[in-house]
C-alpha cells in the first residue's frame, strides 16, 4: 500500500474530522463523539500499563516466538520486525478538543508474521517528564501481516485548548509532547517518532479516565 508518513506539524494545525495508554475513552468519559470502548485503569508506569493478554506492550517486553494464532485456523510467529510510523491526526468528530491519529506497525520480515494486542507507547514531554498511556478495553484480535503490509492503532489525545474553528488550538497553555517511544505488541523493538503535534496536551497520567489512550492493533484493509 501506497501509504506516506505525515510531516511533522508545528504552530497551527489544520482541522479535519476526527479512549488508553495513559488516558480514556471519551465516551466513558462523557465526552461528546467519542464511540471506543473504555480504557483499562492505569496500573503503573512503562509500557505494559493497562496490558491485555498477549499484549507484549512495553518497553522491555520479551519478545515471544512460539507460533500465534493468525484468526484463521493457522499459525504464525509473532512479528519481531516491525516498522512504527505514524499519520496526521485529525479533530474526534463531535469534540473541540480530542484529536486521533493512526499508527502503522509495517512488516518488514521476508515471512508472515502475526501481530496482536496493544503498543506500547510512551510521551516524552518538554519539560523533560514522560507519560506512559493507557490502553482501551476494546477487543483483541490477531492481525497476519505479509511482507511490507502493516496493521494500524488507533491514538487518542486531549488538548488542553479547544481546537478553534480556525483550525489552531493553543500552543501556549498545556503539556507539550517532543517525542513518542512505542514498542509493537510482542517485541522488544523501541522505535522513537517525533511527536505528532505542537499543541499543548492536557496531562492526566495520574486518571482513573482519561482522555489520551490508545487501542489495539487492528487489521488496516
Amino acid at each position: 500500500m501506497g501509504i506516506t508518513t505525515k510531516a511533522l506539524r508545528r504552530g497551527t494545525m489544520t482541522v479535519a474530522t476526527v479512549a488508553a495508554v495513559g488516558a480514556l475513552g471519551a465516551c466513558s468519559t462523557g465526552q461528546p463523539g467519542n464511540s471506543a470502548p473504555a480504557p483499562a485503569p492505569q496500573s503503573g508506569n512503562g509500557g505494559g500499563v493497562g496490558a491485555a493478554p498477549n499484549a507484549g506492550t512495553g518497553q522491555g517486553s520479551a519478545a515471544k516466538s512460539t507460533p500465534a494464532a493468525d484468526g484463521s485456523g493457522g499459525s504464525h510467529p509473532n512479528c519481531a520486525n516491525l516498522k512504527v510510523t505514524d499519520k496526521t491526526p485529525d479533530l474526534v468528530p463531535g469534540t473541540t478538543t480530542q484529536m486521533r491519529f493512526q499508527l502503522l506497525l509495517t512488516n518488514q520480515g521476508s515471512a508472515p508474521c502475526v501481530v496482536r494486542g496493544f503498543p506500547g507507547v510512551r510521551l516524552d514531554g518538554a519539560d523533560g517528564s514522560t507519560w506512559d498511556l493507557a490502553r482501551t478495553n476494546a477487543d483483541v484480535t490477531p492481525v497476519l501481516l505479509g511482507h511490507g503490509e502493516h496493521a494500524t492503532a488507533d491514538l487518542t489525545y486531549s488538548t488542553a485548548a479547544p481546537i478553534t474553528g480556525g483550525g489552531s488550538g493553543s500552543t501556549d497553555s498545556g503539556w507539550h509532547a517532543t517525542t513518542m517511544t512505542v514498542t509493537p505488541p510482542n517485541s522488544t523493538n523501541t522505535q522513537t517518532l517525533a511527536w505528532v503535534d505542537s499543541v499543548g496536551l492536557a496531562k492526566q497520567d495520574g486518571a482513573t479516565h482519561p482522555g489520551t489512550y490508545v487501542g489495539p492493533v487492528h487489521s488496516a484493509k
